[in-house]
């Protein structure tokens, strides 16, 4: 029987990291038919897997080591893992066994050409390597993006969409379950507080004229202590509540996966700068609008949309088009979000070869 060592940004208090994890460890069975365990951070490890600098890099190494001794899969699991092949990816090259996968990634944003070589370089050991996204075209049109899956290790790459669409936590709620505007800020996108406020009244406004009712939840999809958002989600309230907008605020990290991704599939819109409070939205058949700062949040936008009607700057002042998008009840997504889960099914757990 097949041990699996899963890897990925897991540890560091992150949704929709954890939501990856999650998600591979209840449908191992499926991913990696016959397999009898996955090996991947224990509770005992997230705090300190999470820790920056030399302490944080050698928990890092010593947990790889760990893992990858007894592993006859290394799979890289969710997110934007492939920049470069540096630090403790450089030693999980070194030491991985004979099989190496990629599910669910994201490949660049690259640094330089030196590291987009090294990703490359190391993506051409791998069996197989599904992308989420067209991100994959960051590397070279030499490898081909394969339509549908193949039996067998595929010769290039797949692209099957977020690996969240395979998570049993997501399901679909009925329009009339649905209230509120659920915010869901991010300290990475060095977004002004004050800018933020205004497009969560101008969110508000937009509900309460099509009758929607729209009290405001604000909630930190990552809840790391230094690079997390519960403090921007603290000085957002302050600011709401300073223009008389009473908010209540939640936190991933004390609600748990499955309050949080249920908090996001039943709001009746979800204004949000996090790519996975917009994803679990729409897997949900909810509404969103996404506040754009990186390459990531749009892509998954265009995607499914075709257009970036929902898709605008982070510090963008006015917001009344996107909104009129998002809110619309005749506008809906190219891509249903029940295609969107069947085609993830079909190029994530088609493959049983890949066992």
């Amino acid at each position: 029987m097949k041990t699996i060592a899963v890897v990925g940004y897991f540890g560091w208090g992150n949704f929709g990291d954890q939501l990856f994890l999650d998600t591979v460890r209840r449908r191992r069975e499926e991913l990696w038919p016959g397999s009898s365990e996955i090996l991947a951070l224990t509770t005992r490890d997230l705090g300190r897997h999470a820790t920056t600098g030399p302490l944080g890099a050698l928990v890092r190494a010593a947990h790889s080591l760990r893992i990858l001794r007894r592993a006859d899969v290394l799979a890289y699991c969710g997110g934007s893992v492939f920049t470069d092949v540096s630090g403790v990816d450089a030693l999980r090259r070194r030491l991985r066994p004979d099989r190496v996968q990629a599910l669910g990634v994201s490949v660049g944003p690259f640094a330089d050409e030196q590291a987009r070589q090294d990703v490359k370089q190391y993506l051409g050991e791998f069996e197989r390597i599904v992308v989420r996204d067209d991100s994959w075209t960051l590397l070279q049109e030499d490898l081909p993006l394969l339509p549908e899956p193949v039996d067998g290790p595929p010769a290039g790459i797949e692209q099957g969409g977020d690996l969240a669409a395979l998570s049993p936590l997501i399901t679909r709620a009925a329009d009339d379950e649905r209230s509120g505007l659920v915010v869901c800020p991010s300290a990475a996108a060095d977004a002004d507080v004050d800018l933020l406020a205004e497009q969560v009244l101008q969110a508000r406004r937009a509900m309460r004229l099509r009758g929607l009712p729209a009290p405001v939840r604000l909630l930190a999809l990552n809840g790391h202590p230094r690079n997390g958002d519960e403090q921007l989600v603290r000085a957002l309230a302050a600011a709401l509540r300073d223009q008389g907008v009473e908010c209540t605020t939640s936190s991933f990290l004390e609600i748990g996966l499955e309050r949080t991704a249920a908090m996001l599939g039943s709001a009746s819109l979800v204004l949000s700068q996090r790519l996975h409070g917009a994803i679990v939205a729409y897997l949900s058949g909810g509404r969103f609008l996404m506040l754009d700062h990186h390459a990531k949040c749009r892509a998954f936008v265009e995607d499914i949309s075709g257009d970036a009607a929902v898709c605008v700057p982070v510090h963008a002042p006015d917001l009344s088009e996107a909104l009129e998008a998002a809110l619309c009840p005749e506008r809906a997504p190219l891509r249903e979000p029940e295609e969107y889960i069947r085609h993830a099914e079909r190029v994530y757990l088609g493959q049983m070869a890949h066992a």
